[in-house]
């Protein structure tokens, strides 16, 4: 299999935070900004990010015709 990579753009999630992901190598990263959000309050995040992440690999599933599985822990 080549070589796999793509991009997404930075996306909301509330209050000034927005993450972008970047697949490459097999592995997915999150950039978020201005910082990771932690704690009690930064889990306030997590339903937008998941909506954000699904969405990036709904595209990157579309693009690239792989079967994508995310484990949450």
């Amino acid at each position: 299999m080549s070589a796999v990579e793509m991009r997404s753009e930075r996306m909301p999630l509330g209050d000034g935070f927005t993450v972008s992901f970047v697949f490459q190598n097999r592995k997915l990263e999150a950039d978020w900004q201005p910082r990771v959000p932690y704690g009690r309050k930064g889990r306030k995040y997590l339903p937008a990010y998941r909506l954000a992440r699904d969405e990036f690999l709904r595209r990157l599933a579309k693009r690239t015709g792989l079967n994508v599985l995310v484990v949450d822990l």
